[in-house]
């Protein structure tokens, strides 16, 4: 498996949402990242949103079987993660919608038997990277609509386009826009810097690629409320129109967090 956005499928994971009782109430994304904490020894964890996580009793989240090292298309193995509560660690400022379970432990219990892909730590972007601006494509990763192959268990890529400079923070907070059809079920997608760009040199455009970055995490889609009036009755009517803007929280935020977790348990 070579191609880096077949790679990326199974960095992305469904996570369905349950209530004390066992009940699903909602479902989201998340994607698992891992960091190097030692010589020899990684901490592996699921990022995600607060109003994905921070809701939920337990969660339950489906992976594809590994094969003689391969994945084994087809073969589901749904893994619950019971009593999440004690153990989500939520960003610090209660406006920035990031939440991270360590789960570890889960790939130490079950060797060899899923097939996954982990972002590396070193892929957050520092929005620092020259060749970071507006009007780059970008892809995301998750489960809109909780629409994915279900056959397959695969989540769906979709692309969009950076809409607000991504240097500087959106109205203050550290967030950035993208102009792209967000919907329920895309909460937690990882988004991507597309890896081909045009830039300008001597006047010419010139094609060339760079490394593949992770630039954040989609939270929610901008919605405009529309007031409709009855001409024959004087009623009002709310309604809400989808702006097809994304709100993304920046991969900063994310490293602020997983730098604040313990590395040493």
């Amino acid at each position: 498996m070579s191609n880096i956005y077949e790679q990326l499928l199974y960095t992305t994971l469904r996570v369905e949402c349950l209530d004390k009782n066992g009940n699903l109430f909602s479902i989201g994304t998340g994607f698992l990242l891992q960091r190097p904490v030692a010589e020899n020894k990684i901490k592996m964890y699921l990022v995600s949103n607060k109003h994905v996580l921070c809701g939920a009793d337990s969660i339950a989240i489906s992976f594809t079987k590994m094969k003689n090292g391969e994945a084994e298309i087809g073969n589901v193995v749904r893994v619950p993660i019971t009593k999440i509560q004690g153990n989500i660690v939520s960003h610090k400022d209660p406006d920035v919608d990031i939440a991270i379970l360590e789960c570890t432990g889960l790939f130490l219990l079950l060797p060899d038997q899923l097939y996954f892909k982990a972002v590396s730590y070193d892929m957050l972007a520092t929005f620092e990277e020259p060749e970071l601006s507006v009007a780059e494509n970008v892809y995301f990763i998750g489960y809109p609509d909780n629409r994915f192959d279900e056959k397959n268990n695969l989540p769906l890529i979709r692309t969009g386009m950076i809409a607000s400079h991504p240097k500087y923070d959106y109205n203050g907070k550290p967030i950035f826009i993208i102009d792209a059809q967000v919907f329920p079920g895309s909460s937690g997608s990882p988004v991507y810097i597309d890896l081909t760009y045009e830039n300008m040199k001597n006047g010419q455009i010139v094609i060339g690629k760079r490394n593949l970055k992770l630039l954040g995490i989609v939270s929610a889609t901008m919605i405009r409320n529309n007031q409709l009036k009855s001409i024959q009755t004087g009623t009002k009517f709310l309604t809400e129109e989808v702006l097809g803007l994304g709100i993304v929280y920046k991969a900063t935020a994310i490293k602020d967090l997983i730098d604040s977790m313990p590395t040493d348990n």
